[in-house]
């Protein structure tokens, strides 16, 4: 289909909204409108549940980037097991919750084995259901680009590539410090890894390097990244978040008189731990509901000495983008025990005894000069590794080296261009 932009460069009639000798309205001008809307690109990101979780968290700063870099570009975000079932999607959302907090140890290991292609669950479900209802999505969309940040979509999406249902690109955004069995490695055409572990780990299953890019996890672009280290304040400002599950503790904050210490603690939708806090009206510990202004997340992080909070895959990438210790005080069972492998094993996170005072715990490290300094070389080694620092180079990525493969570079800008004219002439 030719562009309008095409067609006033070669030299269109008076009827072309672009032309400066079109003298009707854009409502008489309606070919060239739908022309250029049938050039738009159009991205489709794919999380699983509709609850707010990291892969929600990473479609969403990837979608509000390009709102930024390239707003002709359409991005939509479908949850695909609300898709597929909406009282499917409520009634697994509602057992995930109750599981985690009654029996964690089981749900641990039914993680393991139901996140693994020889699951046999897994299996039943998508011969007799899923595929056909993503297809079903993917005809309703027609995407240009689909962007996986569930291993279960990623593993959807695999299946139709491979029986030639559709031919449409694929990028796998990894948002844990881990890939689990379910994720496609053989049909997906780029994969975004957190490290350069996750990286050489693809590489060796055959993956072309020039397919895998480090991007850590992606966050949000408010979330600007912290050059070097800041000194500690006192009193000592401890930034607490991980409170959302109701897995926190927090009875006793800042009533030692031992420690020198103001608190921030971010309580999500758990109204009983904020309600607790705040009734006590302590001078050095607020607490915060749910915060969703990344903007409000960053002024926390800059405020904050340290962090205490859960492996959660894209808290950590903030927290190491500011250069924060990192105190993790619970661990939730699957995915974020594999994130604590990785983390303890790179020095990147203080895992908190629960056994003991948290206070203690923290100003002992930070007393200890040589420890600090290990953790901080260790947090500058993850960031050196990455080859797309912020989710905006992401984006930029995209759209040249995916979205626009076979378009030469002149085109695409063209076709920015005209669409925020047209966007001012249609408002």
């Amino acid at each position: 289909m030719l562009m309008a932009c095409t067609l006033y460069i070669s030299g269109c009639d008076s009827q072309c909204c672009a032309c400066p000798q079109s003298s009707g309205t854009a409502s008489q001008r309606p070919y060239y409108r739908e022309t250029w809307r049938g050039t738009m690109k159009k991205i489709l990101f794919l999380p699983l549940f509709k609850m707010e979780s990291g892969h929600h968290k990473v479609a969403s700063a990837l979608i509000d980037s390009f709102a930024q870099e390239y707003p002709s570009i359409q991005c939509k975000k479908v949850d695909l097991l609300s898709f597929m079932s909406p009282a499917l999607e409520k009634g697994i959302s509602h057992l995930y919750l109750k599981w985690i907090k009654k029996a964690p140890s089981y749900y641990s290991r039914f993680y393991k084995n139901f996140f693994s292609k020889n699951s046999k669950l897994i299996q039943k479900s998508y011969e007799s259901f899923c595929l056909e209802k993503m297809e079903d999505l993917l005809l309703r969309e027609q995407p240009d680009l689909i962007v996986c940040t569930h291993s279960f979509s990623s593993f959807l999406a695999g299946k139709l590539k491979k029986y030639g249902v559709i031919s449409t690109p694929v990028i796998n955004i990894y948002t844990d410090f881990f890939i689990n069995s379910l994720w496609d490695l053989d049909e997906v055409d780029w994969h975004f890894v957190p490290s350069h572990h996750i990286k050489t780990q693809l590489a060796e299953t055959g993956i072309p390097a020039e397919k895998i890019k480090i991007t850590g996890i992606l966050v949000n672009n408010e979330i600007t990244q912290r050059s070097k280290r800041k000194a500690f304040n006192t009193p000592l400002r401890i930034l607490i978040t991980g409170g959302n599950l109701g897995l926190l503790r927090v009875s006793n904050f800042g009533e030692s008189g031992s420690y020198s210490a103001e608190y921030r603690v971010l309580c999500g939708t758990n109204v009983p731990l904020y309600r607790s806090i705040d009734m006590k009206k302590s001078p050095v510990v607020t607490p915060y509901s749910y915060i969703t202004n990344s903007a409000k997340m960053n002024e926390l992080y800059d405020w904050a000495d340290v962090i205490v909070t859960k492996p959660g895959g894209v808290t950590i990438s903030e927290a190491l983008r500011k250069r924060l210790p990192i105190f993790l005080h619970s661990v939730l069972p699957g995915q974020e025990e594999k994130n604590v492998e990785y983390l303890k094993a790179t020095d990147l996170v203080y895992l908190l005894d629960p056994h003991s005072p948290m206070e203690e715990q923290i100003f002992t490290f930070l007393q200890n000069q040589p420890a600090v300094f290990k953790k901080h070389k260790a947090a500058h080694a993850y960031l050196s590794e990455l080859e797309l620092v912020t989710t905006a180079e992401v984006c930029h990525f995209i759209e040249k080296t995916i979205l626009n493969e076979d378009k030469p570079g002149h085109i695409a800008y063209i076709d920015t261009v005209f669409y925020q004219l047209y966007s001012k002439i249609e408002n």
